[in-house]
């Protein structure tokens, strides 16, 4: 038998393996593993249309996310980590500046054009 490649660490710790497998018959699948602890399977299924994931937990402590959520979760996670590089004080001042003058523009288009309708409906 070959020798399965090496896991892929998951999850912010690390703890968690996702070990790939393939069967005697060419189906692929990825086993995540806690230590010796398996804790979920996951596959693929054939569907007219397209392929379906099938998730298979193993223990008491997977969750199932069934909404459009959990992928914005995961995304926001990473982007308000602590591990993050800091942003320099002088790039944050330009971002205000910038923003500062958008909205100054804005203001003034406002004004100027609610002044020329005043004006046109006079």
């Amino acid at each position: 038998m070959d020798e399965l490649p090496p896991p892929v660490p998951l999850g912010a710790t690390g703890r968690l393996e996702a070990q790939p497998l393939v069967n005697t018959v060419g189906d692929h699948a990825i086993l995540v593993r806690q230590g010796e602890r398996t804790r979920a399977l996951i596959t693929g299924e054939s569907a007219p249309e397209r392929d379906r994931v099938v998730v298979v937990p193993l223990d008491d402590d997977v969750e199932l996310r069934m909404d459009g959520d959990a992928l914005a979760v995961w995304l926001a996670r990473g982007s308000v980590s602590t591990n993050v590089a800091r942003v320099p004080a002088w790039a944050s001042a330009i971002g205000l500046v910038a923003v500062i003058g958008f909205v100054a523009f804005a203001l003034i288009g406002s004004v100027t054009a609610f002044g020329w309708l005043v004006e046109a409906l006079r």
